[in-house]
């Protein structure tokens, strides 16, 4: 954390910051009630089925007709459970999109992210968001893995990622939770939340996978 520019770290942590995790792209002529009901449909109906807590808002990328399901405003700056030392938290990094059009992306438009200032709900400035690339790739730690090998990341310590390569990728996830009620609070993983995520996992193991070779 101590890597970033003082004045940015600064300005985000007093702005605060907000990651769209989705699109949902609607014919910009729709009337207001119809865009309204799709909004309250997917606000009740889909966004309780992510493991986050999300608002929908139109246009906030500017795109006319574009729905995008928002996480509440959060402080990129945490505190480890245990250490109580102040960590960059969070991963603006990865889901700016001035930084993803950057690289290759095979990512369709549903899924892509972007991160705003949550006082203004306007998206990172492109100096912001090559600064915390700056600093995130400064520390850039490359780990060899071969078939078989497990890492696991603290996430309140290291930002985590991949390096192009060839195949396709298989990608799973666990969550850990804290044994000592203090620093679990009310956190729950909830198995019905699982039902979207799985729906999304089958549709992007369906699109072609020439795209994957170039991610980065």
């Amino acid at each position: 954390m101590g890597e970033i520019n003082p004045n940015v770290l600064q300005k985000l942590y007093d702005r605060k910051i907000r990651i769209s995790v989705s699109n949902l792209d609607l014919p910009p002529a729709l009337p207001g009630p119809v865009k309204e009901g799709v909004k309250f449909i997917v606000d009740k109906a889909v966004a309780p089925k992510f493991d986050m807590d999300l608002e929908m808002i139109y246009e906030s990328d500017g795109k006319p007709g574009r729905l995008q399901a928002v996480e509440m405003a959060e402080s990129p700056i945490n505190r480890h459970p245990v250490t109580g030392v102040p960590v960059w938290f969070n991963n603006a990094h990865n889901h700016a999109r001035k930084l993803r059009d950057r690289r290759p992306c095979g990512v369709p438009e549903v899924g892509m992210t972007e991160v705003f200032y949550a006082d203004t709900m306007e998206p990172l400035s492109l100096e912001d968001c090559l600064e915390i690339k700056r600093a995130s790739e400064k520390h850039i730690s490359a780990l060899s893995m071969e078939p078989g090998d497990v890492l696991l990341v603290d996430n309140y310590r290291a930002l985590h990622g991949r390096d192009i390569f060839n195949g396709d990728r298989f990608h799973a996830v666990s969550w850990f939770t804290w044994d000592d009620p203090e620093w679990r609070g009310d956190e729950r993983n909830l198995a019905e939340k699982n039902v979207l995520n799985k729906a999304i996992n089958k549709f992007m193991d369906w699109l072609p996978k020439d795209f994957e070779s170039n991610q980065s």
